[in-house]
This record gives structure tokens, sequence and C-alpha cells, in this order.
């Protein structure tokens, strides 16, 4: 994932590190600039509750002892293997990116391609924080092909419902159900999503196999509201979907596009 601030974060990490402890998954969080107090602070703040975790061993926090991105794989390949046989699922991971700052890009590069080649084992699964204030969109660019087209941005991730950010197009991507409980998600990656994309904002409905009047409500206000001569792109839609929305008859909310067509 990449982000601005730290309370970009919260909507991330939160629910990928107590899904994890809730689950049967254990979970390591390295730091690199934070010290690890500071990381322990945020999750009691966004209610994970990491104390209990901590003191039987579930939830390790620690700052990195290398740099060297060949140790930093063999480390969590050896931790993963130590997970699964202290009889976890896997190995959830997390982590500070801002060491390859200092080790330059060509061994972040080599970083990420092996690293993911660990968590392809299925023996763990990651997120490698970026933070945009230190790397340069190029960079960024070359990991996003590095994980072979996939969206890195994970905005959200529950039971229910996925949301990730795009790149090509710029945007969003909604995956599963969204209705009451999962609204307020939907809503803060509508907003983000507002804010840093300067141009029109694509919202990917392709995965979406149920959304309620409250959620079409939330793409349609948004769109209402975007301004600027921009629009908000509904592409893909599903059929039922687009059905909905033009027998409703919010297909003509002005600053709406639905599967790339004129602005309205």
């Amino acid at each position: 994932m990449t982000y601005s601030d730290e309370a970009e974060l919260e909507p991330v990490l939160a629910p990928f590190v107590s899904e994890g402890l809730a689950g049967s998954d254990k979970v390591l969080y390295f730091t690199d600039v934070t010290h690890p107090a500071i990381v322990t602070g945020l999750l009691r703040a966004w209610g994970v509750g990491p104390d209990a975790y901590i003191a039987d061993g579930r939830l390790d926090v620690r700052q990195m002892e290398t740099t060297d991105p060949d140790l930093l794989v063999d480390q969590l390949a050896d931790a993963a293997r130590q997970a699964r046989a202290q009889g976890y699922r896997a190995l959830r991971v997390t982590g500070e990116m801002s060491w390859a700052v200092r080790e330059g890009t060509a061994r972040l590069a080599a970083y990420e391609t092996k690293v993911q080649t660990l968590f392809d084992t299925g023996l763990a699964m990651g997120i490698c924080q970026y933070d945009r204030r230190l790397f340069q969109p190029v960079v960024l660019a070359e990991l996003q092909r590095i994980h072979q087209g996939r969206d890195m941005d994970l905005e959200f991730d529950g039971a229910l419902l996925r949301i990730r950010r795009t790149v090509h197009p710029p945007g969003i991507r909604v995956e599963g159900e969204v209705d009451a409980n999962t609204l307020g998600e939907l809503n803060k990656a509508l907003a983000s999503a507002v804010l840093r994309q300067p141009g029109d904002v694509h919202v990917d409905l392709g995965e979406v196999s149920f959304i309620d009047l409250s959620g079409l409500r939330a793409l349609v206000d948004t769109a209402a509201r975007i301004g600027d001569g921009r629009s908000l792109v509904l592409d893909p839609v599903p059929e039922h979907v687009l059905q909905l929305i033009k027998l409703i008859g919010w297909d003509g909310t002005p600053g709406l596009r639905l599967r790339g067509g004129d602005p309205r």
C-alpha cells in the first residue's frame, strides 16, 4: 500500500492485523523509522487491543535488525515456517519500506520479487507500506509492474467487502457486498479517491455481488459533488446494478458516467 500520512494506514492495517489475530494467523509488524511503542499505541487507538496478543507471542512488533533485502526475506521465511510449526495457519506481516530509500531501488525491486515468491507459497501474506512522501512515482510504478499488474493498495479488506486503489485507470475497485455494514468503508474510499485524483475518478464495480440503495446513493452523491469538470466513471458495472441505477433515474446524475458513456 502507498500512503501520504499515517491516517491512511488505519483502514488498511487495522483490519489486516485484527482479522489475523481474531482468526488463526500470527502477525509480525516490522518498523524502520517508527519506534515499536508508537505502533503499539496506534494499534490500541485503532481498537486492535495488542497487549494480550503481544504477551502470548501471537503479535510481534519489532524494529528491523537489518535492511539487507536478502536477509530480510530469509528472516520472513524463517518466521513463516516457525508460525506454521506453532500451529498457525499462516504469518501475516506488514512493514515500513522506508529502509529502501537508503538501500536503493535496484535492491528494493529484488526484495519485492523474492518476498512475493514467499507469499505465493501460502505460508505468509503481507502488506508493504510505501510512504509516497519518500518514493518517486516512477519507483512505485515499477513496483506495480513487479506485482504482476495487481493493485498493491488495499484500502479495506473485510469478510464481505474488499476495496482496492487502482492506478490504471485511477480510482478504486470494489469487490463483494455493499450494505449498511460496509457503507462507511465505501464512503471513505470514495472520498480518498476524489482527494488524491485530480481528474476523473474510476470505480470498478465488476466484482460487486450486491449493493443496496444506500451504496448506490453514495456513488451518485460523490458524482454530484466531484465538480471541477470531473466525472465519477462507473466501469465495469454489473448488469443488475446498471439496470437498477437506470430504473431509479440516477443515470442522469451530473458528474456520473456509466460504462464510458458521455458525461451528464
